[in-house]
């Protein structure tokens, strides 16, 4: 904050969209990737680049590892920065990937994030489903209409949807979408995804995800999805 202070107008401006393109983002860049981004924004940036720290919460980050440690965690700066930057990510979005082989953190990243969200009390209590897709056909996922009867029947995907959406008490409710990705099952999820934020369904109901509502798919790779 001192740094702020003494900068001029110029710089500061410059400071703050450096910051900007920087902290957005840096969570979504992989490691290999780590090195080329940050050289292109110091060579944009150059007068900025040392100037302008990355904003941090350091309540929330001490929120994080009392969170961490009450789970049996160890709060080391590199997991205390991982729910950092998922909660910077569904700030803006509500739909998240979190990528990665098993032990990098993903499952106890977004617990752990929830936990704290809820013991903070200033986002409200917060609440997750877990899902494996790939468990799942699709229609016990999304539901389908019986050809004989004509009857409707429900998957678990669309009706933990409804639910979260009728819940009686507007909370952050998230689905975990925990599986491998592929093109089977992620296809009807694409109007969902994207700013229209409709699961529609085969009996025509559409069901919408709230803006208390994120979806949070844990992947191991990105190998097998379409361009859509």
């Amino acid at each position: 904050e001192e740094l702020l202070k003494k900068m001029s107008i110029e710089l500061l401006e410059g400071g703050l969209l450096m910051r900007a393109l920087r902290d957005f983002n840096l969570p979504k860049i992989t490691g290999d990737d780590m090195i080329v981004f940050m050289g292109l924004i110091k060579d944009l940036f150059p007068d900025v680049f040392d100037a302008m720290p990355r904003a941090r919460d350091a309540a929330f980050e001490k929120l994080v590892a009392e969170v961490a440690v009450e789970n049996g965690l160890q709060p080391v700066d590199y997991f205390v920065q991982n729910v950092v930057d998922l909660q910077d990510l569904l700030d803006i979005r509500h739909c998240v990937f979190l990528i990665g082989t098993s032990g990098n953190n993903k499952s106890q990243a977004f617990q752990t994030l929830a936990n704290a969200w809820t013991k903070g009390g200033v986002r409200g209590k917060t609440n997750y489903r877990d899902i494996n897709p790939k468990s799942l056909t699709s229609n016990e996922l999304y539901g389908y209409v019986n050809l004989a009867t004509r009857e409707w029947k429900d998957g678990l995907l669309s009706s933990t949807m409804r639910d979260l959406a009728n819940a009686p008490e507007k909370g952050n409710g998230w689905i975990i979408l925990d599986g491998d990705l592929d093109a089977n099952w992620i296809e009807n999820m694409n109007s969902v995804m994207d700013d229209n934020r409709l699961l529609t369904l085969a009996s025509n109901e559409r069901i919408r995800l709230l803006v208390n509502m994120k979806l949070i798919f844990e992947i191991r790779d990105l190998l097998f999805a379409s361009p859509a």
